[in-house]
């Protein structure tokens, strides 16, 4: 029994104190133009995301960088009654949500324990 609690309280020690690995302690989020669509690179630091900008009715593909850690690297995002959800393992895997209308729009990880705002303008 003890060994499980060591091994718990060294997990959730682990993503409580895991810093992103962007050199100046900013989390960032990018937002470039890829064909008709738009692209965004999620980043970290401690368990929140940044909060993400994108334009309207132009489709959104979601990607995370290595600075992403544990549960943030599942995100699902609740749109208009839809849940869109995937594990962003690498940089090469995607979310795709369709175009939106001008509003704010929350995410989350999986766990519900990071979160961010995704700002349609």
């Amino acid at each position: 029994m003890a060994f499980i609690m060591i091994v718990l309280i060294l997990v959730v020690g682990r993503f409580i104190f895991a810093k992103g690995n962007n050199g100046n302690g900013n989390v960032v989020v990018n937002n470039e133009q890829t064909g008709e669509g738009q692209k965004i690179i999620l980043s970290q630091k401690d368990l929140n995301y940044k909060d993400a900008v994108a334009e309207t009715g132009k489709p959104i593909v979601i990607s995370a960088d290595s600075s992403v850690r544990g549960c943030l690297r599942s995100v699902v995002f609740n749109v208009n009654g839809k849940k869109y959800s995937k594990y962003l393992r690498s940089p090469e895997d995607t979310l795709e949500l369709p175009g939106l209308s001008k509003g704010t729009y929350t995410f989350s990880c999986s766990m519900g324990m990071g979160f961010g705002k995704l700002i349609v303008k």
